[in-house]
Order: C-alpha cells, then structure tokens, then sequence
C-alpha cells in the first residue's frame, strides 16, 4: 500500500521500499513507497531484505530511479541519482537527551550548594530519565 504525502513526511526516517515495479527515470514520490508499518512481518517472513544502505524515506523523495526495479525493492544509494542527507532521527534525539541530562546536572548542583549553604542538604541523583519533576517543600 503506498503512503500519502503527510503520511510520508512522518515516516522521512524509515527505510524506504518502493510499493510497485518501478520504471528507470521515475522521479520518487511518496506514492512509489510501501508503508513501512508492514516490514517487520515481511522481514520475519523471508519476503523482504532490508540492506544496510538501505535509504530513509526522507533521503529519496525526489531522486531519479537509474534503472527499473520490482515491488518491494529497497532504495539504496545504487539505484538512485540525487539522493539527500536527512539527520538521523535517533542521533537528534541523544543530541537533544544530552543537553537536557547537563541542564538538569547543573540545576542540581546549584540546588546542592544553596541547600549546603543554609546548613541542608539536598542531594538528587538522576542517571537516566525523561519528563521528571521533583518538588520538594522546604
């Protein structure tokens, strides 16, 4: 089943399978691309390989089929002129995670000397974590 242009768009870090036989010289849209909702049972099944250069959704839209290739072919950079680097979705997640685990460091540590300061003390350590709060009356 091809994906709409919205649905694509929320996908543009999935790799990306084309739907149909594709002819050489397509111009790649999100409706030459399968939903990738259904790879995993295709995966598990034997019916579909996924390469390791295998290209996100985000990378082909738009680029130039060099030759013809069968339904459930994966895009890799072989068989496509004008590919696109998109950031990877994970690597932007752990960059931003990062920043927030030193923003947190610091508000602890500032917390932890006024605390010392006054002759309490406050001592929070959080390893790992998302979306906590802390309040704590004094």
């Amino acid at each position: 089943m091809s994906m709409s242009v919205e649905h694509a768009e929320a996908l543009k870090n999935e790799v990306a399978v084309v739907c149909c036989r594709t002819e050489e010289g397509t111009i790649i849209q999100a409706s030459n691309l399968e939903d990738p909702d259904i790879f995993p049972d295709m995966v598990d099944s034997g019916l579909l390989t996924i390469p390791k250069d295998c290209l996100k959704v985000g990378q082909v839209i738009g680029t130039k089929l060099l030759k013809t290739i069968d339904s459930l072919t994966p895009l890799t950079p072989d068989i496509l002129e004008g590919v696109k680097e998109v950031e990877d979705k994970v690597e932007n997640d752990l960059k931003i995670e990062e920043q927030d685990k030193e923003v947190v460091e610091e508000e602890i540590v500032s917390q932890e000397i006024v605390d010392n300061a006054e002759g309490r003390v406050l001592k929070i350590r959080i390893e790992e974590g998302k979306g906590i709060d802390i309040e704590l009356p004094f």
